[in-house]
């Protein structure tokens, strides 16, 4: 990647649901190796923002950059195979397919043999429970037991960028700290993660980077730090009067 040039980088992007105008003009970069959050109320437009980068909505209007290319008019399956992978909310695993199924699904773009066993090792050494539970089916899983294999299954594509919508949603305190320690540790890996997160404190102190989305427009953006000690984040977001 030329120097300067950011992973990803959204330019007046408009997104619609027929008549609703869920996307506004939404700009942003997002540099390699960092991790980016959205924040914001239910509705604001944090998942439509990522499905929208994946391919799954359709911008109507502005320009969608991955490594320099547009991509706003590429087909999801080709996004996949150009190193964006999504891990949607509520997880979506196969419950009728085992563990080991569901991660091996994560590569069905990938021919080399040696190179997937290898990133199924990795998996399995972020989430050792996932490795205890290879052949139990997904469905049998706890929750956080999904999550993690919703995450080992997104990596199994060897992605460039990791886009995680809600990946705390509904999971026990110490479940979402496995979690976010997980996430840091992808970060070190070189990959470069994009997440929606409502837990907007643990998401500040984990990212680089964040944006606050109120009804399809980002309306403050800085440092994670810098926003964890804003004032109007602090009231709107994490909780304090």
């Amino acid at each position: 990647m030329p120097d300067g040039q950011p992973m990803l980088k959204l330019e007046n992007v408009h997104t619609y649901y027929g008549n609703i105008h869920a996307l506004k003009g939404v700009s942003f970069e997002l540099q390699e190796g960092q991790i980016g959050c959205l924040i914001g109320a239910n509705g604001a437009g944090k998942s439509t923002t990522l499905m929208t980068i994946s391919g799954l909505e359709r911008c109507k209007e502005g320009t969608i950059e991955f490594l320099g290319k547009p991509i706003q008019r590429t087909a999801p399956d080709e996004i996949v195979r150009m190193g964006i992978c999504q891990v949607p909310e509520g997880r979506r695993i196969f419950p009728r397919l085992t563990v080991r199924e569901n991660l091996m699904l994560g590569a069905y773009i990938r021919k080399d043999k040696d190179g997937i066993q290898q990133d199924l090792d990795r998996v399995l050494g972020y989430f050792p429970r996932l490795a205890e539970r290879l052949n139990q089916d997904g469905g049998t899983l706890s929750g956080g037991e999904q999550q993690m294999l919703a995450i080992g299954r997104a990596l199994m594509s060897r992605p460039k960028l990791l886009l995680l919508d809600e990946p705390s949603l509904g999971l026990a305190p110490l479940v979402v700290e496995t979690i976010f320690e997980i996430i840091a540790e992808i970060a070190k890996e070189k990959i470069t993660v994009l997440l929606v997160e409502q837990n907007a404190n643990a998401a500040l102190q984990l990212a680089h980077y964040g944006w606050v989305l109120e009804t399809g427009r980002i309306v403050l953006q800085d440092e994670a730090r810098a926003l964890l000690e804003n004032p109007k984040v602090r009231e709107a977001y994490l909780g304090e009067g």
